[in-house]
């Protein structure tokens, strides 16, 4: 898997976060991986309650340290 890394979080549009983790997906599919992958993680499950389309800096910064960057 390749993408580019961050020496510090940013916020980021859900789609966009998600293409990071699988670049080789289109948008959609992208999310709807990334989305399984959070339910599954009990720590980012609660992430999924807002109706936000985007991740806040500290979000980022928790998803980067449960999945990596």
């Amino acid at each position: 898997m390749y993408y580019k890394q961050t020496n510090h979080a940013t916020s980021f549009n859900r789609t966009a976060l998600a293409q990071r983790y699988f670049p080789d997906l289109l948008p959609l599919s992208a999310w709807a991986k990334f989305r399984r992958w959070l339910l599954t993680n009990p720590r980012l499950k609660g992430l999924l309650s807002s109706k936000s389309r985007s991740f806040t800096p500290a979000q980022v910064a928790l998803i980067f340290s449960e999945l990596g960057e």
